[in-house]
């Protein structure tokens, strides 16, 4: 069997969205081997394909009429969105935005329908509010700070959040521009979740009290309450009937919660995404051991999980280990039975993510070849409190990757012959700083999508990144946090993977750090992927990974040492 292509293969369904007028679910799914759109008819359990587009379509939204679907579509993972409307109907595409200079992202369609809200830079502000109508395009904020969550409260309401940190939540009126502040909490996160219209409230989270708690705002009185709070996160919470429901993240898992006259009721576990409209509820999970499933009103409509693979797959546990400090970090860990001796840290990307219980495909395809895989959830990570996450604020490449280096001694304590790194996107620059920074520690790593010199990242990366990395590094640390300033450093081989268009963490920068390897003689493999992004999603390039990555790390278990190729 190979494994690689086995793990390439595996669907996943994500982003769904729900109407109840007609009972559709439309969601994405990668079942042609790319992301296309799809609608699940609840009546009659029929599944239609939409979309069939060379460079895929993603985050479906379904009108308020079920007549039309609105979904978002880039070139070549360049995260160009534009916006494209479709009548289900006649089955005729527009695109509305028509710009592919700027990104148009989370579009979703007013109460009426007559109007499309998404955030965008076409105003040449990061991620600012926008909203279409009769054919014309109007910015409604203007903030330097980038608005990611927002929400219609009527057909000439949105509620949105401003910033990444210390965060506002606002209402503005897309018709006379009027935009007031509902809920500040000075030094914390608050996010919102969803609206009944007709009572006006909002659901929002905040971690004010260190743990994110959900609470509720009524818009008219500006008052709010709690509405359930524990020690452990949460999140995306949806009125659903006369109850409250929500995502909590608690060791190592996502469980669905219910809150129905102050009872609480856990409805599932694994669950990434919920959708509600009325009395209709789909929602999508993944565990370890279950790549995908798309969940209807208590129904699993589709799994993902291959034939062939069942009864195989590694489960997960979750552990804790001491950091540098003293602080405990936790962990998740694959633990296969033909464990070969050798363990590779993955570390996962954002900063602000969190490992736990889910499909993690080069997760499972190495423990399925006999690595252990440990993903450790390092300071900064969400899901562990405000305070952990504001752990590696101006210290980015500083503590959190000494927690990575302690999970690495970890794994020597457990016995491992050989350690790995390995990681994406964030995860990327960590490893590439791990290998420069602790040489001795390591036999090898996998750089996926990463960054390598500040000063050019934060030149060249996204606006909205820019704002980001603005509050939460220190530019006196660039030199040091630098991989490509230390690569004279640099011992074991690494396995730098890209792609082209990459927006996020430009392809110039993988480009640079090779270049100064290959003139140090230093043992590299370079892959780069023309027509990819900051994703790898093209069914064809993710297998070829896997294959590269599975090929490079069995060649290091062979041989102690690589030359240097292009």
């Amino acid at each position: 069997m190979d494994l690689a292509e086995v793990i390439g293969r595996v669907r996943f369904v994500a982003n769904v969205n729900a109407c109840e007028k007609d009972k559709l679910v439309a969601f994405n799914w990668n079942e042609p081997g790319r992301w296309e759109v799809f609608l699940y008819r609840v009546d009659d359990g029929s599944i239609i394909r939409v979309t069939d587009s060379p460079e895929g379509s993603l985050d479906p939204e379904l009108s308020p009429k079920c007549d039309r679907l609105l979904y978002h579509r880039d070139r070549g993972g360049d995260e160009r969105f534009q916006v494209i409307v479709r009548d289900l109907a006649s089955g005729r595409e527009e695109d509305v935005t028509r710009d592919p200079e700027y990104y148009h992202m989370y579009a979703t369609f007013s109460p009426d329908g007559e109007r499309i809200a998404f955030t965008s830079n076409r105003s040449g502000k990061p991620a600012q509010l926008h909203v279409y109508e009769w054919g014309l395009i109007r910015e409604v904020t203007g903030w330097s700070e980038p608005v990611f969550f927002f929400e219609w409260l009527s057909r000439r309401e949105l509620v949105y959040v401003k910033g990444w940190y210390n965060t506002e939540v606002r209402l503005v009126d897309v018709e006379s521009g009027v935009d007031k502040l509902l809920l500040h909490f000075e030094g914390a996160e608050t996010f919102i979740g969803g609206v009944d219209r007709e009572s006006r409230r909002v659901l929002f989270y905040s971690n004010v009290d260190e743990w994110f708690d959900i609470g509720e705002i009524d818009v008219d009185s500006g008052r709010w309450r709690w509405v359930y709070r524990s020690s452990s996160e949460k999140e995306s919470p949806e009125y659903y009937g006369g109850s409250v429901i929500f995502i909590e993240f608690s060791s190592g898992k996502n469980w669905l919660r219910m809150l129905r006259d102050g009872k609480l009721e856990t409805l599932d576990s694994g669950v990434s995404d919920i959708a509600v409209d009325g009395s209709l509820l789909a929602y999508t999970k993944t565990t370890s051991t279950q790549p995908s499933a798309l969940v209807v009103n208590g129904r699993v409509v589709i799994d993902t999980t291959p034939e062939e693979l069942k009864g195989k797959l590694v489960g997960v546990e979750a552990i804790k280990y001491e950091s540098f400090d003293g602080r405990l970090i936790e962990a998740i860990v694959y633990r296969p039975s033909n464990w070969n001796g050798s363990t590779v840290i993955h570390i996962h990307g954002g900063p602000d993510a969190h490992e736990l219980d889910r499909w993690s495909p080069v997760s499972q395809l190495l423990a399925l070849q006999g690595y252990m895989v440990i993903l450790p959830n390092y300071r900064g990570s969400t899901g562990y409190g405000r305070s952990f996450l504001h752990l590696n604020d101006r210290d980015l490449g500083g503590g959190d990757l000494r927690d990575v280096v302690e999970a690495a001694k970890l794994a020597r304590r457990m016995g491992a012959r050989r350690v790995y790194a390995l990681g994406a996107s964030y995860g990327g620059y960590l490893t590439a700083l791990a290998l420069v920074k602790y040489p001795e520690l390591w036999d090898g790593g996998v750089a996926i999508v990463g960054f390598y010199n500040w000063y050019t990242e934060y030149e060249k990366e996204a606006d909205y990144l820019k704002v980001y990395d603005t509050q939460k590094m220190d530019p006196n640390l660039f030199y040091d946090r630098s991989p490509i300033f230390h690569v004279e450093k640099l011992k074991a081989p690494i396995l730098f993977i890209h792609g082209a268009n990459d927006p996020r963490c430009p392809v110039e920068e993988v480009i640079k750090m090779t270049e100064k390897l290959r003139e140090l003689g230093k043992p590299y493999e370079l892959v780069i992927y023309q027509d990819e992004g900051h994703s790898i999603r093209k069914e064809e390039n993710k297998i070829d990974m896997y294959r590269r990555i599975v090929g490079f790390l069995a060649r290091l278990e062979k041989s102690s040492e690589m030359k240097p190729q292009n």
